[in-house]
């Protein structure tokens, strides 16, 4: 694998329609940007699409179309990588690369909003849980949406600085 990876993470808020898919796949492509976590996906079911130039991996809920889904779209010189690609449920999914000194896992995460106390719990256990299964020697990142706002508190100026879009942070933030 290449020295450098370059990965980005984007909320899609569908891929429900038509021609999203194709969308986000040539945004990716006129880019150095080689895998993508998505987030809010919204099929049903987990699985894998391939492509000519990517593959999308995903996993979404078991029951019904509409309900959150995460994954990751990764281009082809990629592919030859990949060790694992594991649907957690429709909030967390992994994606396991080959690297040359240290294997990576990328969890990708869609955390519930901060009113959803029992659902937080759940997701945050599936989590902690997800986390611990991780091989111990691997490069682990956690990306994707944590619905976290940072305010303008004192405690979080020398990562935001004097310029962020909340005054407050919420729980999710902190």
């Amino acid at each position: 694998m290449n020295l450098w990876l370059y990965i980005g993470t984007w909320n899609v808020m569908t891929m429900l329609k038509a021609g999203k898919m194709k969308e986000i796949a040539e945004q990716m492509l006129s880019t150095q940007i080689q895998i993508i976590a998505l987030q809010e996906i919204r099929w049903k079911g987990h699985g894998q699409i391939k492509k000519n130039k990517y593959s999308l991996y995903y996993s979404c809920s078991q029951q019904k179309t509409c309900q959150f889904g995460t994954g990751f779209m990764v281009k082809k010189e990629i592919e030859k990588n990949i060790m694992s690609f594991t649907p957690i449920n429709e909030r967390i999914c992994t994606l396991r690369l080959k690297g040359k000194l240290h294997n990576i896992t990328f969890i990708n995460v869609h955390a519930p909003t901060k009113e959803k106390i029992e659902e937080k719990d759940k997701f945050y256990d599936d989590l902690q849980r997800t986390y611990d299964k991780t091989p111990k020697h691997d490069i682990i990142m956690i990306l994707g949406n944590l619905n976290a706002k940072i305010g303008k508190e004192k405690a979080y100026e020398n990562l935001t600085g004097k310029h962020t879009q909340h005054d407050v942070s919420n729980q999710n933030g902190e």
